[in-house]
């Protein structure tokens, strides 16, 4: 065979190994299994063959997408599925790769993707494969709310509270400054010794909320705005802040400051299996 001649086998041989991964990467999107509970749902998006014709490191990919519920809030989530189980033909696989990462969710973000890599498999006796894992995060144990008291009081005080104590926390009342554009509150926050411990990256004070509620109408006023001035392993000190341009206030005695805090952080165990994948 000439070069020429070669040539042509090589890019036809490649052609026919995009053609049939393209095939396997439509034939099963649209098509999602879910598993998980209310809060923690776990969507198989896709399964594909990867084929390698110049290596042997053709493998089965399947892309996972981790979703959860607007009532959970967690602090971190680890996407590099973990403690994996695979069984096809009755036979456990050997994972070759997984991939992921440790997200800090942000507001706004309640999923994430994660990849598994499996020994390719072809259809035999089988055409489907079970698959088992799971995935860390880490969630509040519980809120608690303090009340600060009327925003006239605080307003005309303009000084310190004392230290305010609640089961798994406390907090205290730092500063309180008024000037013709908003209100600024600073608040020191500690959370309970037990649970996980945090570094700087971990924001878990940013679950906490600051609101004004209004005494006779029960509507709430979040913070616009605030600034972490400081955040350790379990204590933080947040400036909250109200702006006051084109809001209607009314009589500040009408107002009473309110904190919602978190109590704890614990570690969850999010458990995924799919017991019918199928083979591309």
């Amino acid at each position: 065979m000439g070069m020429l001649g070669f040539k042509k086998l090589a890019a036809f041989l490649f052609v026919v190994a995009i053609s049939f991964l393209i095939t396997d990467l439509i034939a099963f999107e649209g098509k999602p299994q879910k598993n998980g509970d209310s809060l923690f749902k776990t969507k198989v998006l896709r399964v594909s063959s990867v084929i390698d014709l110049a290596f042997s490191n053709s493998v089965t990919k399947l892309d996972l997408l981790l979703e959860w519920s607007d009532k959970v809030e967690p602090v971190l989530i680890n996407t590099v599925a973990y403690e994996i189980e695979s069984i096809y033909e009755g036979k456990p696989l050997a994972v070759i790769a997984t991939k992921g990462k440790s997200f800090a969710p942000v507001d706004g973000t309640n999923s994430l993707p994660l990849v598994v890599n499996l020994p390719y498999l072809k259809r035999n006796l089988a055409e489907t494969f079970l698959i088992k894992g799971k995935i860390k995060s880490i969630v509040p144990v519980g809120f608690e709310q303090i009340e600060f008291g009327s925003l006239s009081k605080l307003v005309a005080g303009q000084k310190e509270q004392p230290l305010q104590l609640k089961k798994g926390f406390s907090c205290s009342l730092k500063k309180v400054v008024v000037g013709t554009a908003k209100i600024s509150f600073g608040i020191e926050a500690e959370m309970e010794a037990q649970g996980p411990d945090f570094d700087t990256s971990q924001n878990w004070a940013v679950l906490n909320q600051l609101k004004l509620v209004n005494n006779k109408t029960r509507k709430e006023w979040p913070a616009d705005g605030y600034l972490v001035e400081m955040m350790e392993n379990r204590t933080a000190v947040i400036t909250y802040h109200f702006l006051l341009k084109d809001k209607i206030v009314g009589d500040f005695s009408d107002w009473a400051l309110v904190y919602k805090a978190v109590t704890g952080m614990k570690y969850q165990d999010i458990p995924f299996q799919f017991d019918t994948v199928p083979i591309p």
